[in-house]
């Protein structure tokens, strides 16, 4: 960790959590900031008087979100798409990165399905195949996938964090490797970025997507997408009015142009210009920004290594120690986890998740050791009844 970044001060105040209320799973979901409440139902008010709703409104605030996200992994606001779900972003991937028989797909095991199913359907069209990197013993993933390359790979398609357990990727590493093999890389960064920095200009790859509603703290139903320079001439999903050149002349619009925005843009989801949900995830992003990420990953590192110790006491392992995201918790028990585990702490108000043997835990600036400590009581309690 940066031995310069600054740890920051407890967050609660900035939330609506009750203190009896112990929410360790930002990885499911995140809570939205108070602030980032008040600009949503503002944005909602605004469209209860569409007739004070102008032609400058439907590109101001997506430019707005545009440069900030585009801030977080150092491109620029042409390089950045508004999509409403990571499933939306793998489809632009798909339809822009061509596959021919004998070409390999490579994903990692346990990944989470929208980076999935879209490739799958490509690969059956093509003639290629989906190789799956299996979960490593030793929990390594970067090390797993540089030795599962070779020549018939021809696309990458990876998490910075992987969204089961935390394990991190070394995607600057990979991604070296994989410009020798001419393999294209497509990143799903919604499990990392808001907390790890991500940078495209390093990792390079050819597609980078992000929903909003983890660790951007944003809404759900919006996300963003990276493209290289190179895609910026690329096939879009839809073909809608909002990306093309001369769309802000709302008299002009029915002078047609088969011309696309000549950036990424031309990659907007419909009805991007979302009143209800651009002014909640600028809010957010600007906090982020403020805090910043450097800052916010040192902070959770130290709470995630304090609850690890903790529960460490009571006979947990981590699943990763070399390898694991400074945001995450993944720990495993010798013992079976006791039946309906999460709906036993969600009577005592203690969220987190479960995925197969894995008990996952993703805390944020709004955890104190209170709930770290309320955490630890009660899995030593179930662990006592096994």
């Amino acid at each position: 960790m940066n031995q310069q970044s600054n740890l920051i001060e407890n967050q609660r105040h900035l939330f609506d959590i009750q203190e009896n209320v112990h929410y360790l799973n930002c990885a499911y979901m995140s809570p939205l900031l108070n602030t980032s409440v008040e600009k949503g139902k503002l944005g909602i008010q605004a469209k209860s008087h569409p007739w004070d709703i102008s032609a400058p409104d439907f590109f101001i605030q997506s430019g707005q979100a545009r440069a900030l996200f585009a801030g977080f992994i150092n491109a620029t606001q042409a390089d950045i798409a508004i999509i409403p779900a990571v499933s939306y972003g793998t489809a632009v991937a798909t339809l822009n990165i061509e596959l021919k028989e004998g070409d390999e797909v490579l994903v990692l095991a346990e990944e989470f399905p929208s980076n999935l199913y879209a490739w799958r359907e490509k690969a059956k069209s093509t003639g290629a195949t989906i190789k799956t990197v299996k979960r490593p013993r030793d929990n390594d993933w970067t090390s797993a996938v540089l030795e599962a390359l070779d020549a018939q790979v021809r696309v990458a398609v990876l998490p910075h964090t992987h969204w089961a357990d935390g394990g991190q990727l070394n995607l600057e590493l990979i991604s070296s490797v994989l410009r020798k093999f001419a393999c294209a890389l497509v990143i799903d960064v919604t499990q990392s970025l808001g907390v790890v920095s991500v940078d495209v200009q390093k990792i390079k790859p050819d597609f980078l997507i992000c929903a909003t509603y983890k660790w951007l703290l944003g809404p759900y139903s919006l996300g963003f997408l990276y493209a290289a320079p190179k895609y910026h001439q690329g096939t879009p999903i839809e073909q809608g009015w909002v990306n093309r050149p001369g769309a802000d002349n709302f008299s002009q619009l029915t002078e047609y142009t088969d011309v696309l925005n000549p950036d990424a843009s031309r990659f907007d989801v419909g009805e991007r210009s979302n009143m209800h949900l651009l002014p909640v995830v600028i809010d957010s992003m600007k906090q982020i920004d403020k805090w910043g990420q450097e800052n916010i990953a040192a902070t959770l590192e130290q709470y995630t290594d304090v609850l690890l110790e903790m529960l460490e006491g009571i006979g947990f392992e981590s699943c990763y120690k070399a390898y694991r995201s400074p945001h995450y918790l993944g720990v495993t028990h010798p013992r079976d986890l006791p039946a309906d585990l999460l709906k036993k702490l969600a009577r005592q108000k203690i969220f987190i998740s479960q995925r197969g043997r894995y008990i996952r835990i993703s805390p944020h600036l709004y955890n104190n050791l209170n709930d770290a400590q309320r955490l630890t009581n009660a899995l030593g309690e179930q662990f006592s009844e096994v």
